[in-house]
């Protein structure tokens, strides 16, 4: 199997009977990266989803990429309308306070990636040069995520009990992975692997290696979801159809629109960042002064969108 192909994906799970044929229906739940403007935009669509009725949890998968690694790992544990009024209730996110975090500059971020990426051979070699410039970039240095990731996600604690794939990127090779309860990855770690913006964190070390951010790929790996029969996903912003890293948004529901030889045609919803969130996120997605809007704007996009995510998850 290529490498740029998911790889560990986890499969073979429980199914939700679909009332309607008297057939099994596979619901994955793919949740994209954004920042701890993402976290929190991911965290008010979800809790107003839940509110109203939409069990999203009750997805046979749930995909997390960056930002949604976290919010899918919080959706897993029951834990979204807590975590959501933490959000209003001013607490610090996985990222810190704005004093800490660090400035994400996109316009300067595209502009180096434009150097690194030159002369790419495949999206694989494109990911491995980006990964190496990550590991360049920290001389050594340890995550701050994985302190604070491990807060938030205990080692004790484990995995939940239903299926979550954490989207990561092999600093080195370029290799795309997707971690489960099964990889013997702690999950604090693959969290923090799947957060590790490269030029801006650290890479995290996975069985003596240095991963990265899953978004180096695509902002939401949805092809992740291939095989199963209604596809969900929260996109915090459209992806760049010209990326040479990996199959963009775009082209990943195209595809799981037509199905394969070894994949059904899927059901896919889309539900993206509408102009008032992308508002919230404001200039800096990594910024804690972005929680409270971002969060508050997820929910009222969901409060708009409720009867239609219902009539397509149901």
């Amino acid at each position: 199997m290529s490498s740029d192909a998911p790889q560990n994906t986890p499969a073979d799970h429980v199914t939700a009977a679909d009332t309607t044929s008297g057939e099994t229906t596979r619901r994955a739940l793919v949740l994209g990266g954004g920042g701890v403007a993402g976290i929190a935009w991911h965290l008010g669509v979800l809790a107003e989803l839940l509110e109203r009725g939409v069990d999203v949890d009750a997805a046979d998968l749930v995909i997390g990429t960056s930002a949604g690694s976290v919010a899918g790992s919080i959706l897993r544990f029951g834990q979204v309308g807590a975590v959501y009024d933490q959000q209003l209730g001013g607490e610090a996110d996985v990222f810190g306070d704005d004093e800490g975090a660090p400035v994400f500059d996109m316009a300067a971020f595209g502009a180096q990636l434009q150097t690194i990426l030159a002369g790419a051979q495949s999206a694989q070699d494109a990911r491995a040069r980006l990964g190496r410039a990550a590991v360049q970039f920290a001389q050594g240095a340890e995550s701050p995520l994985l302190g604070q990731l491990g807060a938030q996600f205990p080692a004790q604690y484990g995995w939940p009990e239903k299926p979550l794939g954490v989207c990561v990127v092999e600093a080195e090779t370029g290799e795309f992975r997707v971690l489960e309860s099964a990889s013997g990855v702690e999950l604090f770690r693959a969290v923090a692997a799947s957060c590790s913006v490269p030029l801006v964190f650290p890479p995290v070390e996975i069985d003596g290696s240095p991963y990265v951010d899953g978004g180096v790929r695509s902002a939401t790996n949805a092809d992740v979801a291939a095989g199963y029969d209604r596809v969900l996903v929260l996109s915090c912003g459209p992806e760049d159809p010209a990326s040479p890293m990996g199959p963009q948004l775009d082209a990943a529901v195209a595809s799981l629109r037509s199905g394969s030889e070894a994949a059904p045609p899927a059901q896919v919803m889309v539900v993206g960042a509408d102009e008032a969130s992308i508002s919230a996120f404001g200039a800096n997605s990594l910024a804690d002064a972005a929680r409270v809007p971002s969060a508050r704007a997820g929910r009222a996009q969901a409060a708009a969108a409720v009867d239609a995510v219902r009539a397509f998850w149901a």
